[in-house]
Formats: C-alpha cells, structure tokens, sequence
C-alpha cells in the first residue's frame, strides 16, 4: 500500500488528526502526519487560519515533506491540510490519490490525473458544493476515479472527535471509505 501523507487543519496538529492518522494504521496503511505549524494548537478556525496567513512558508514547508516521500504517496488533509494536498496532487500526478477531508476547492486548470476522495458534511460554512462539483468534473475528465462522501448535517470537521462538530460514527465511515478506496 502507498504511504499516506495527512495534512492538519488551520487548528494545528491535534489529537484528533493523531487518532485518526493512527486508525488509518491499524488498517494496515503507512501514514505521516507532520506538524508544519511547529506545534502552535488553535481552538478556533479564525485563529489558525490567521496563523496561517502569518506563515505563507508552510506550503512550501509542505511540499518539501512531500517531496522526501516517494512519488505514489497519497495527499490527504483536514481542511486547510486538504488543500495542501489537493494543490500537491496538482504537481503530482503520479500520487496515489487526493484525500480532501472537510475541504475541496475547484481546480484551477486541467487536473493531473490523481484519483480524489472527498469526504463533507452536507452544510460547511467553508466548502462550496458548486466548487466541488467542478472538482468532480475535472477529475472525471482527467480519467481518474471521484467519489464525493456528503454526511448528513451540519458544521466542519466532523471527525476532529473533540471538536463541536464531531460525528463518531461519521468518522467511523470515512475510515472505512478511505481504505477501501485505497485498496
């Protein structure tokens, strides 16, 4: 099986995204789950992403940890990670595939060729359905497999199991999609 790459948040790499990474072990998969914000935690959106933009080095920070990965590694991410990895499956299109948790934007020209897996809440403040219906359009047209995973509700980062918005067996399910999509 491919390495996994898994990107946190705009919140900081919190338990959650350790848990998880750890739960993607046990189905037998390799998964690197790096710290960019060099351990700076946030408990809000608005907090991390102001982080973020007082950081424009991360990306690059990130594409370099790719870059020491071998080629077919998978680009996976919760939200701010997942669009880390979906402009990393960009210039990658030899990745195993895209991994966008809580987040997916529209492409910004032809896709690459990346197989990509999204999985959402069906109302996210931060996710446009339209952006991720032309996501899915590119993909397809590119000749790779999309599947887009909407969980019923609302709110974010349902499997941050700590966090408000958190959906145990939500979680439960997006494991089980990830690795059988992986297979």
């Amino acid at each position: 099986m491919p390495q996994i790459l898994l990107l946190h948040s705009a919140l900081g790499l919190r338990p959650a995204v350790l848990d998880f990474a750890e739960r993607l072990r046990g189905c037998g998969h390799a998964v690197e789950a790096p710290d960019f914000y060099e351990g700076h935690v946030f408990d809000d959106e608005v907090a991390g992403i102001a982080h973020r933009d007082a950081h424009p080095e991360y990306f690059d920070h990130v594409r370099a940890l790719a870059a020491e990965l071998p080629s077919d590694t998978v680009l996976a991410g919760f939200s701010l990670g997942s669009w880390f990895a979906q402009r990393l499956a960009v210039e990658r299109p030899e990745a195993g595939a895209a991994i966008l948790l809580h987040s997916a934007g529209a492409p910004r020209g032809d896709w690459s060729g990346v197989p990509v897996q999204v999985h959402r809440y069906a109302v996210d403040p931060w996710i446009d359905p339209t952006a991720v219906a032309a996501l899915g359009v590119a993909v397809t047209a590119s000749g790779a497999a999309f599947e887009d995973h909407v969980t019923p509700g609302q709110g974010h980062l349902f499997t941050d199991l700590a966090g408000p918005d958190a959906d145990a067996a939500a979680t439960v399910a997006t494991l089980e999609r990830i690795d059988a999509f992986l297979r």
